[in-house]
């Protein structure tokens, strides 16, 4: 296969994974519904926002766990490498691109995962203290009345108490 067509097999192999990859994120806020929780019924329940902060959502702990990303980073690195040189050099290439492509895809994958979200702690009217973490789409504050909805899924979500 010549230098130019592999570059566009490689190519053709990565970006459509890559742009995949850019999916990777749940959408983790409170005005967030799928569509199997249209109609179900919540336990809402008022109560005060205690405290806040932000962490970091990330959906794979380990690196190794970033499979799509590691596949299509080393499918790619692969590809590219074994255009350099020729005969054992281009397998040597190869080899090495596929080894670097993979960690690369790994880490990227598991940046493009990455989102920033707010741990929030509740206490209920009933005292019972709740955390939740959901994303940024409502920001609360310490000492505002608020209601925590919670499925029977368990899907919990807080939303300002406008009553």
């Amino acid at each position: 296969m010549k230098t130019s067509l592999k570059n566009i097999v490689a190519v053709s192999l990565v970006v459509p994974s890559l742009l995949m990859m850019t999916g990777c994120a749940r959408n983790i806020g409170a005005s967030n519904y799928a569509a199997g929780s249209v109609g179900e019924s919540m336990t809402s329940y008022p109560g005060v926002i205690v405290s806040k902060r932000q962490v970091t959502i990330q959906d794979q702990d380990k690196l190794q766990d970033n499979t799509l990303g590691m596949v299509a980073g080393g499918v790619g690195g692969g590809l590219i490498g074994s255009t350099i040189g020729q005969g054992k050099g281009s397998t040597l290439a190869a080899v090495g691109g596929a080894a670097a492509g993979a960690l690369a895809g790994a880490y990227a994958q598991q940046e493009l995962s990455k989102q920033n979200a707010l741990e929030y702690t509740i206490q209920l009217d009933n005292g019972t203290l709740k955390t939740v973490v959901q994303g940024l789409d409502i920001n609360l504050a310490p000492g505002q009345r608020v209601i925590l909805h919670i499925s029977h899924h368990g899907r919990s979500r807080i939303v300002p108490f406008n009553g």
